[in-house]
């Protein structure tokens, strides 16, 4: 809710289901915004849910009912479906895709097909958090994450274009200084591709 002077006359306003007024803007902007973005901490509750299919109130974004990987926007009831990039889930919170790790309702392990090992002693001690080859994509990896609870989380990276995940040395590399990715590009030339996107 929130209060519009016109004339000298007080008009009350309210802004559509799910959406919540920015008092930031000028008073003479009147804009109503997602929640996430505003904080509305010393306001009273939200209006009562208008919820349709998918759509807990009118406007939003919403996490799906099953697939962490996939989201919903909501525009006046209407649910459109999105997903969010290989890698990654939808985070309530903060309203964007984020490391499923991140995502309390997301089980990074059973997401990205992939359990990290123990690591050896040898390996923290070379490169803090292990890499593992992605099976069947030279450029993917994962690495795994140390979390609070003291488990270690796989995330799915991606070596820069032009180069391939070196499981040797634990780093992106040359395809061709990696056994089995020298191909990797094809016909494209991998220092090219290193030019265009500003990698040399």
């Amino acid at each position: 809710m929130y209060y519009k002077c016109e004339n000298g006359t007080v008009r009350e306003g309210i802004c559509p289901d799910g959406l919540v007024f920015d008092d930031r803007q000028s008073p003479d902007v009147l804009k109503c915004e997602l929640p996430f973005e505003i904080d509305c901490s010393n306001r009273a509750a939200l209006q009562p849910p208008q919820s349709t299919e998918h759509c807990p109130r009118l406007y939003g974004l919403y996490a799906h009912e099953s697939d962490c990987t996939r989201f919903w926007q909501c525009a006046d009831g209407h649910a459109f479906a999105f997903y969010c990039p290989e890698g990654l889930a939808y985070n309530e919170y903060s309203a964007h895709c984020d490391w499923p790790d991140e995502v309390e309702t997301c089980d990074s392990e059973s997401l990205l097909s992939f359990r990290c090992p123990q690591p050896t002693d040898q390996e923290l001690q070379d490169f803090g958090d292990p890499r593992y080859p992605y099976p069947g994509d030279c450029r993917k990896h994962y690495v795994c994450i140390l979390t609070p609870d003291g488990s270690r989380k796989p995330r799915l990276l991606a070596c820069d274009p032009g180069l391939v995940f070196n499981p040797r040395t634990s780093s992106c590399d040359d395809p061709e200084n990696v056994q089995g990715c020298q191909g990797y590009y094809n016909n494209l030339d991998a220092r090219r591709l290193r030019e265009l996107f500003g990698r040399r």
